[in-house]
Protein backbone atom coordinates (compact mmCIF):
# COMPACT_ATOMS: atom_id res chain seq x y z
CA UNK A 1 0.00 0.00 0.00
CA UNK A 2 1.32 3.41 -0.99
CA UNK A 3 1.97 6.09 1.64
CA UNK A 4 -0.79 8.33 0.23
CA UNK A 5 -3.40 5.60 0.65
CA UNK A 6 -2.22 4.84 4.20
CA UNK A 7 -2.58 8.49 5.15
CA UNK A 8 -6.08 8.69 3.62
CA UNK A 9 -7.13 5.68 5.68
CA UNK A 10 -5.53 7.30 8.72
CA UNK A 11 -7.67 10.42 8.20
CA UNK A 12 -10.82 8.30 7.99
CA UNK A 13 -9.82 6.48 11.17
CA UNK A 14 -9.30 9.74 13.09
CA UNK A 15 -12.64 11.14 11.96
CA UNK A 16 -14.85 8.06 12.25
CA UNK A 17 -13.33 5.96 15.04
CA UNK A 18 -11.46 8.45 17.19
CA UNK A 19 -14.08 11.15 16.53
CA UNK A 20 -11.46 13.88 16.32
CA UNK A 21 -12.47 17.36 15.22
CA UNK A 22 -11.95 18.44 11.61
CA UNK A 23 -9.10 20.71 12.73
CA UNK A 24 -7.27 17.86 14.46
CA UNK A 25 -7.78 15.49 11.52
CA UNK A 26 -6.36 18.05 9.09
CA UNK A 27 -3.45 18.92 11.38
CA UNK A 28 -2.51 15.28 12.08
CA UNK A 29 -2.74 14.25 8.42
CA UNK A 30 -0.60 17.22 7.40
CA UNK A 31 1.98 16.34 10.05
CA UNK A 32 2.12 12.70 8.95
CA UNK A 33 2.43 13.74 5.30
CA UNK A 34 5.40 15.95 6.22
CA UNK A 35 6.93 13.12 8.24
CA UNK A 36 6.49 10.67 5.34
CA UNK A 37 8.10 13.10 2.88
CA UNK A 38 11.02 13.59 5.26
CA UNK A 39 11.49 9.81 5.59
CA UNK A 40 11.56 9.41 1.80
CA UNK A 41 14.24 12.08 1.47
CA UNK A 42 16.29 10.55 4.30
CA UNK A 43 16.01 7.04 2.86
CA UNK A 44 13.94 5.36 5.60
CA UNK A 45 12.35 2.17 4.29
CA UNK A 46 8.66 2.48 3.27
CA UNK A 47 8.44 5.81 5.16
CA UNK A 48 6.97 3.92 8.13
CA UNK A 49 7.39 5.36 11.64
CA UNK A 50 10.04 4.06 14.00
CA UNK A 51 12.11 5.58 16.80
CA UNK A 52 15.07 6.34 14.51
CA UNK A 53 13.04 8.18 11.87
CA UNK A 54 10.95 10.06 14.44
CA UNK A 55 14.02 11.08 16.45
CA UNK A 56 15.76 12.40 13.33
CA UNK A 57 12.62 14.29 12.24
CA UNK A 58 12.26 15.92 15.64
CA UNK A 59 15.90 17.09 15.48
CA UNK A 60 15.21 18.51 12.01
CA UNK A 61 12.10 20.35 13.21
CA UNK A 62 13.98 21.90 16.11
CA UNK A 63 16.69 23.10 13.71
CA UNK A 64 13.89 24.78 11.72
CA UNK A 65 13.08 26.77 14.89
CA UNK A 66 9.63 25.25 15.40
CA UNK A 67 8.16 25.84 18.82
CA UNK A 68 8.28 23.07 21.40
CA UNK A 69 4.48 22.90 21.34
CA UNK A 70 4.41 22.35 17.56
CA UNK A 71 7.08 19.64 17.79
CA UNK A 72 5.10 17.84 20.51
CA UNK A 73 1.94 17.91 18.38
CA UNK A 74 3.73 16.62 15.30
CA UNK A 75 5.30 13.80 17.32
CA UNK A 76 1.86 12.94 18.73
CA UNK A 77 0.50 12.76 15.18
CA UNK A 78 3.20 10.29 14.15
CA UNK A 79 2.59 8.18 17.26
CA UNK A 80 -1.14 8.09 16.49
CA UNK A 81 -0.24 7.08 12.93
CA UNK A 82 1.93 4.24 14.22
CA UNK A 83 -0.88 2.99 16.46
CA UNK A 84 -3.29 3.13 13.54
CA UNK A 85 -0.97 1.13 11.27
CA UNK A 86 -0.62 -1.60 13.89
CA UNK A 87 -4.33 -1.64 14.70
CA UNK A 88 -5.17 -1.86 10.99
CA UNK A 89 -2.67 -4.74 10.58
CA UNK A 90 -0.54 -2.67 8.23
CA UNK A 91 2.33 -3.27 10.65
CA UNK A 92 3.09 -6.59 12.35
CA UNK A 93 4.37 -4.94 15.52
CA UNK A 94 3.48 -1.78 17.38
CA UNK A 95 6.32 0.65 16.54
CA UNK A 96 8.52 1.86 19.38
CA UNK A 97 8.14 5.63 19.26
CA UNK A 98 9.03 6.62 22.82
CA UNK A 99 11.66 9.30 22.27
CA UNK A 100 12.85 12.32 24.26
CA UNK A 101 11.05 15.52 23.33
CA UNK A 102 11.91 19.12 24.27
CA UNK A 103 10.40 20.28 27.53
CA UNK A 104 7.30 22.40 27.07
CA UNK A 105 7.36 25.91 28.45
CA UNK A 106 3.94 26.54 29.93
CA UNK A 107 2.53 29.97 29.16
CA UNK A 108 0.23 31.67 31.62
CA UNK A 109 -3.16 32.12 29.90
CA UNK A 110 -4.15 35.65 28.91
CA UNK A 111 -7.50 36.85 30.22
CA UNK A 112 -9.64 39.99 30.32
CA UNK A 113 -10.53 41.64 33.62
CA UNK A 114 -13.98 40.88 34.96
CA UNK A 115 -15.21 44.47 35.10
CA UNK A 116 -13.91 45.20 31.60
CA UNK A 117 -15.87 42.28 30.15
CA UNK A 118 -19.02 43.30 32.03
CA UNK A 119 -18.84 46.81 30.57
CA UNK A 120 -18.24 45.46 27.06
CA UNK A 121 -21.19 43.05 27.26
CA UNK A 122 -23.50 45.78 28.57
CA UNK A 123 -22.49 48.09 25.72
CA UNK A 124 -22.99 45.42 23.07
CA UNK A 125 -26.39 44.40 24.44
CA UNK A 126 -27.65 47.98 24.54
CA UNK A 127 -26.60 48.57 20.92
CA UNK A 128 -27.86 45.24 19.54
CA UNK A 129 -30.94 46.11 17.49
CA UNK A 130 -30.94 43.80 14.47
CA UNK A 131 -30.39 40.06 14.17
CA UNK A 132 -26.69 40.17 13.25
CA UNK A 133 -25.82 42.59 16.07
CA UNK A 134 -27.62 40.46 18.63
CA UNK A 135 -25.99 37.33 17.19
CA UNK A 136 -22.54 38.84 17.75
CA UNK A 137 -23.41 39.90 21.29
CA UNK A 138 -24.95 36.59 22.36
CA UNK A 139 -22.03 34.59 20.91
CA UNK A 140 -19.51 36.62 22.90
CA UNK A 141 -21.68 36.31 26.00
CA UNK A 142 -22.04 32.54 25.54
CA UNK A 143 -18.27 32.13 25.23
CA UNK A 144 -17.75 34.01 28.48
CA UNK A 145 -20.60 32.39 30.44
CA UNK A 146 -19.77 28.81 29.44
CA UNK A 147 -16.06 28.68 28.59
CA UNK A 148 -16.69 26.47 25.57
CA UNK A 149 -14.29 26.14 22.66
CA UNK A 150 -14.82 27.79 19.29
CA UNK A 151 -15.47 24.48 17.51
CA UNK A 152 -17.93 23.45 20.23
CA UNK A 153 -19.93 26.66 19.88
CA UNK A 154 -20.14 26.43 16.09
CA UNK A 155 -21.56 22.90 16.24
CA UNK A 156 -24.18 23.59 18.94
CA UNK A 157 -27.65 22.41 17.92
CA UNK A 158 -31.09 23.18 19.34
CA UNK A 159 -31.40 19.85 21.18
CA UNK A 160 -28.21 20.60 23.14
CA UNK A 161 -29.82 23.64 24.76
CA UNK A 162 -32.39 23.35 27.54
CA UNK A 163 -33.61 26.76 28.65
CA UNK A 164 -36.06 25.18 31.10
CA UNK A 165 -33.33 23.25 32.93
CA UNK A 166 -30.78 25.99 32.26
CA UNK A 167 -28.29 23.51 30.84
CA UNK A 168 -26.09 23.28 27.79
CA UNK A 169 -24.92 19.89 26.55
CA UNK A 170 -21.53 20.21 24.87
CA UNK A 171 -19.67 17.67 22.75
CA UNK A 172 -15.98 18.24 23.33
CA UNK A 173 -12.78 16.65 22.07
CA UNK A 174 -13.22 13.00 21.18
CA UNK A 175 -16.99 13.57 21.30
CA UNK A 176 -16.89 13.57 25.10
CA UNK A 177 -20.13 14.95 26.45
CA UNK A 178 -20.39 17.41 29.34
CA UNK A 179 -23.20 19.46 30.85
CA UNK A 180 -22.67 23.15 31.57
CA UNK A 181 -25.09 25.00 33.88
CA UNK A 182 -26.39 28.31 32.56
CA UNK A 183 -26.81 31.43 34.67
CA UNK A 184 -30.12 33.28 34.66
CA UNK A 185 -28.45 36.07 32.67
CA UNK A 186 -27.22 33.97 29.73
CA UNK A 187 -30.46 31.96 29.80
CA UNK A 188 -32.47 35.16 29.28
CA UNK A 189 -30.14 36.26 26.49
CA UNK A 190 -30.38 32.91 24.70
CA UNK A 191 -34.16 32.85 25.15
CA UNK A 192 -34.40 36.29 23.55
CA UNK A 193 -32.11 35.17 20.72
CA UNK A 194 -34.19 32.06 20.01
CA UNK A 195 -37.32 34.24 19.91
CA UNK A 196 -35.59 36.70 17.58
CA UNK A 197 -34.70 33.84 15.20
CA UNK A 198 -38.37 32.80 15.12
CA UNK A 199 -39.52 36.36 14.46
CA UNK A 200 -37.07 36.65 11.57
CA UNK A 201 -38.29 33.33 10.13
CA UNK A 202 -34.87 31.70 10.50
CA UNK A 203 -35.27 27.93 10.55
CA UNK A 204 -32.07 26.14 11.54
CA UNK A 205 -31.00 23.22 13.71
CA UNK A 206 -27.89 25.19 14.67
CA UNK A 207 -28.27 27.56 17.61
CA UNK A 208 -25.92 30.13 16.10
CA UNK A 209 -26.45 30.59 12.39
CA UNK A 210 -26.43 33.24 9.70
CA UNK A 211 -29.57 34.82 8.31
CA UNK A 212 -29.98 31.94 5.88
CA UNK A 213 -29.93 29.34 8.66
CA UNK A 214 -26.44 28.03 7.89
CA UNK A 215 -24.00 27.48 10.75
CA UNK A 216 -21.50 30.27 11.20
CA UNK A 217 -18.07 30.06 9.59
CA UNK A 218 -14.95 29.75 11.70
CA UNK A 219 -13.20 32.67 10.02
CA UNK A 220 -16.22 34.95 10.52
CA UNK A 221 -16.45 33.93 14.16
CA UNK A 222 -12.76 34.51 14.83
CA UNK A 223 -12.73 37.90 13.11
CA UNK A 224 -15.96 39.01 14.82
CA UNK A 225 -14.78 38.17 18.34
CA UNK A 226 -11.34 39.65 17.68
CA UNK A 227 -12.96 42.88 16.54
CA UNK A 228 -15.31 43.04 19.55
CA UNK A 229 -12.46 42.39 21.99
CA UNK A 230 -10.20 44.91 20.26
CA UNK A 231 -11.47 47.66 22.57
CA UNK A 232 -10.20 45.86 25.70
CA UNK A 233 -6.76 46.12 27.26
CA UNK A 234 -5.95 42.48 26.52
CA UNK A 235 -2.90 41.87 24.32
CA UNK A 236 -4.84 39.04 22.66
CA UNK A 237 -8.37 39.11 21.28
CA UNK A 238 -9.19 35.61 20.05
CA UNK A 239 -12.26 33.59 21.15
CA UNK A 240 -9.94 31.47 23.32
CA UNK A 241 -9.23 34.50 25.52
CA UNK A 242 -12.87 34.33 26.63
CA UNK A 243 -12.36 30.71 27.66
CA UNK A 244 -9.31 31.78 29.66
CA UNK A 245 -11.32 34.61 31.23
CA UNK A 246 -14.16 32.23 32.16
CA UNK A 247 -11.77 29.89 34.00
CA UNK A 248 -9.71 32.63 35.62
CA UNK A 249 -12.73 34.51 36.96
CA UNK A 250 -14.22 31.30 38.40
CA UNK A 251 -10.95 30.60 40.18
CA UNK A 252 -10.66 34.17 41.44
CA UNK A 253 -14.14 33.91 42.92
CA UNK A 254 -13.40 30.73 44.82
CA UNK A 255 -14.44 27.91 42.49
CA UNK A 256 -12.84 24.53 43.07
CA UNK A 257 -10.22 23.78 40.41
CA UNK A 258 -11.60 20.27 39.84
CA UNK A 259 -15.03 21.77 39.07
CA UNK A 260 -13.39 24.17 36.59
CA UNK A 261 -11.66 21.20 34.97
CA UNK A 262 -15.02 19.51 34.39
CA UNK A 263 -16.63 22.68 33.03
CA UNK A 264 -13.76 23.21 30.57
CA UNK A 265 -13.76 19.58 29.48
CA UNK A 266 -10.08 19.09 30.28
CA UNK A 267 -8.90 15.48 30.39
CA UNK A 268 -6.05 16.35 32.73
CA UNK A 269 -5.95 18.60 35.79
CA UNK A 270 -2.52 19.88 34.72
CA UNK A 271 -4.18 21.84 31.90
CA UNK A 272 -6.53 23.54 34.35
CA UNK A 273 -3.82 24.29 36.90
CA UNK A 274 -2.29 26.87 34.55
CA UNK A 275 -5.06 29.24 35.64
CA UNK A 276 -3.87 29.02 39.23
CA UNK A 277 -0.78 31.02 38.22
CA UNK A 278 -2.76 33.84 36.68
CA UNK A 279 -3.82 35.95 39.63
CA UNK A 280 -0.55 36.96 41.29
CA UNK A 281 -2.26 40.11 42.59
CA UNK A 282 -4.68 38.00 44.62
CA UNK A 283 -1.83 35.89 45.98
CA UNK A 284 0.02 39.04 47.07
CA UNK A 285 -3.14 40.29 48.79
CA UNK A 286 -3.60 36.99 50.65
CA UNK A 287 0.04 37.02 51.69
CA UNK A 288 -0.16 40.62 52.89
CA UNK A 289 -3.30 40.02 54.92
CA UNK A 290 -2.33 36.69 56.47
CA UNK A 291 1.43 36.41 56.93
CA UNK A 292 2.68 37.84 60.27
CA UNK A 293 5.80 39.35 58.69
CA UNK A 294 4.25 40.61 55.47
CA UNK A 295 4.66 44.31 56.25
Amino acid sequence: MQAEERIERFKEYLASERRYSRHTVLAYSKDVTQFTSFCMVEGFEDSLPNSASLRKWVRYLLLQKLSEKSVHRKASAVKAYGNFLFKSKLLDELPELDINLPKLRKKIPTYIKERELQVLLEQLESKAEGYEEYLQFVILSTFYHTGIRRSELIELTQNQLSLDRRELKVLGKGQKERLIPLSSEITKQLDKFVSLKTQEGIDSNFIFCNFGGEKIKEKWLYNTISSLLGTTDSDRSSPHVLRHSFATHLLQNGADINAIKELLGHSSLSSTQLYAHNDIAKLKSIYKNTHPFSE
